[in-house]
């Protein structure tokens, strides 16, 4: 059974990563390691997924996971272990575009598909699919024509990232994190041809 399986649905899972980090942290065994992949591993993928090819998201998913093995210790409780991890990625991404000389995005891809609420009737059933589909289609074309860093903006805060950890992991101030979302929005609203775009 997936240690995320569990979990009761209220139970805060930020915060049982931030302790399991820290079980980690003081005793080094392994295990705490892999409750740690289990709970953050998929949401790591999925964010360099998103900016980057399959194989290099997996190796730097991978480079990631190394580095919190090599080092545990340099880990502060008073930032949240997922907001230091997608730092450790962010860091890793950027570093390895910048060897391949280019700071672009490739094709967004949602390996989730769209879910569909229960439908009583059943072609209405698939017609909403069908326009979750198109729905997220267009979003993931939208996304990929932002520029870069607006697009990076507006994936962490998909992951549910604060304004101050997306400053924090990017290394940017608050001002301007605000400001490449307030752009980014306004973009995916003219790409979308829609009134309001909330991510």
């Amino acid at each position: 059974m997936a240690w995320s399986a569990i979990l009761p649905p209220w139970f805060n899972r930020n915060s049982c990563a931030d302790e399991l980090m820290q079980q980690f942290q003081q005793s080094g065994q392994l295990q705490w390691l892999d409750k740690l992949i289990v709970q953050c591993g998929d949401d790591l993928y999925h964010f360099l997924l998103r900016q980057a090819d399959a194989e290099l998201a997996a190796d730097i998913s991978q480079q990631c996971w190394l580095k919190v093995l090599e080092n545990r210790h340099s880990y502060r409780a008073e930032s949240r272990f997922k907001t230091w991890l997608f730092t450790l990625a962010r860091n890793a991404l950027v570093d390895e575009l910048r060897k391949r000389q280019r700071w672009q995005l490739t094709e967004w891809h949602d390996d989730d598909g769209a879910g569909a609420d229960k439908d009583d009737k059943y072609h209405d059933g698939i017609a909403g699919k069908v326009a979750g589909l198109q729905q997220k289609a267009r979003l993931a074309v939208a996304l990929n024509q932002l520029p870069p860093l607006q697009r990076e903006a507006i994936l962490l805060q998909l992951e549910e990232f604060s304004l101050d950890d997306i400053a924090h992991i990017t290394r940017e101030l608050p001002e301007t994190i605000k400001s490449r979302l307030r752009y980014a929005r306004e973009r995916l609203t003219v790409l979308m041809g829609e009134e309001h775009v909330q991510p």
